[in-house]
């Protein structure tokens, strides 16, 4: 096994265990810390597959800008210890939830054990950052811009809506 297959599994399973623990953690701020931890991990793999675009990109948007926002919204609506009660479900439905999961996840690992995998051959210069800003603001400027006016849409929702709770 070579050494990038290693860094590959030590930070996959970063990846998955910090995912836990963005859904398992009671505070959301330890939340959002798990979830910085996961999307890290994420630019990782990103370079290890040769796409450090795509990782640049991971670490500036979402860890950096996104996860600011996160945490800025939790930080203004002050939410109270007893407001963070799970009112969750009982054991029994605990218990189905888990059962589904794994079900799912070895019906998944059955079908990626035994699927035949065949990468692409892509162009020289293919995901390069030149390529994706002329394929983005050329055949995708509407989507892309629709994207950003949806972002401050969310936004400004958030903010009003935390407004009028502490009001």
């Amino acid at each position: 096994m070579s050494a990038i297959e290693v860094i590959f599994y030590i930070m996959a399973a970063v990846a998955v265990l910090s995912a836990i623990g963005v859904v398992s953690a009671r505070n959301p701020v330890y939340s959002a810390l798990f979830l910085v931890v996961t999307l890290f991990s994420l630019a990782v793999l990103f370079v290890l597959l040769k796409a450090e675009f795509l990782a640049i990109i991971q670490i500036l948007t979402y860890a950096g800008a996104i996860l600011v926002l996160f945490v800025f919204i939790i930080m203004l609506l002050n939410l109270k210890p007893d407001e963070l009660v799970e009112k969750g479900y009982g054991s029994a439905m605990k218990f189905l939830i888990g059962a589904a999961s794994l079900g799912l996840f070895l019906i998944l690992g059955y079908v990626f054990h035994f699927a035949k995998w065949e990468a692409p051959e892509l162009a020289a210069g293919f995901g390069n950052a030149a390529a994706v800003g002329k394929e983005i603001f050329t055949h995708y400027v509407v989507p892309f811009e629709v994207s950003g006016v949806l972002l401050t849409v969310a936004l400004v929702g958030a903010v009003v809506l935390a407004k009028r709770k502490l009001d």
